[in-house]
């Protein structure tokens, strides 16, 4: 696994102030769009598919980094601006919300995962990507399923254009941390981890939260065994085929 982290797992998801629309290009790089016609003339002047040939994949934890998704299509030899060149939107889904998948990263962090939950309307950010973009994303996510969102139980809204009658999420393999119900997303692995120490025992979530990172990135298997044997572990609730 190709892990394309840019900072450090404790500070993990990396958040990154993104304006509505913006056209990524092969350097990380996210140049805003004033509307759907500009950010079509930016993918044309980089010799990159138009919005019609791609697919919409909504983003909710590291994958909102531009520079992540730059690392992974890197990774995968896409290193043109006409290989990476990606739109990004700001996007609201309803009938989703954003919590933790229930094991832990190779780098130690525990990351973020989407599950059912009907009436919450959830900020995202929606990634219009190639077939080869995605099927490089796919390859860095080994512990999640892309799964489809129809628009009827998932509407959504997009800051620019027409949403898509639907669109695709990846979601955790493992489930979701919580008990009775999903813990929602933690603004920091710090915060996530303190939370955990006094749910499970033994406890390897106890202590400053970069020693915690690595403790969870020598035995990631460990973590996720023990979340399961303590009944932290519950379905997303997402529709599968």
């Amino acid at each position: 696994m190709h892990d394309a982290a840019p900072r450090p797992p404790q500070d993990y998801p990396w958040p990154e102030a993104l304006p509505p629309l913006a056209v990524l290009g092969a350097g990380g790089a996210a140049e805003p769009a004033a509307d759907l016609p500009a950010a079509e003339a930016a993918l044309s002047r980089l010799g990159a598919p138009g919005l019609e040939a791609r697919h919409l994949v909504l983003a909710v934890g590291s994958n909102r980094n531009p520079q992540v998704i730059a690392a992974k299509y890197a990774h995968a030899g896409l290193l043109q601006d006409a290989q990476a060149a990606t739109v990004l939107v700001t996007a609201h889904v309803t009938g989703i919300a954003v919590g933790h998948s229930a094991h832990a990263s190779a780098p130690g962090y525990v990351p973020a995962a989407p599950f059912a939950a009907p009436g919450a309307r959830t900020e995202v950010t929606g990634l219009w990507v190639t077939t080869e973009q995605r099927e490089a994303i796919d390859v860095t996510e080994p512990n999640y399923e892309r799964l489809a969102l129809p628009a009827g139980p998932f509407p959504l809204e997009l800051a620019a254009g027409d949403a898509p009658a639907a669109a695709e999420v990846y979601a955790s393999l493992h489930g979701v941390i919580g008990r009775l119900r999903p813990l929602p997303l933690h603004a920091s692995q710090q915060e996530l981890f303190d939370r955990l120490a006094a749910l499970v025992d033994p406890d390897p979530f106890e202590g400053d939260a970069a020693e915690v990172c690595a403790r969870l990135a020598a035995d990631p298997e460990d973590a996720r065994a023990l979340l399961a044997s303590h009944g932290l572990d519950l379905p997303d609730g997402l529709p599968r085929a």
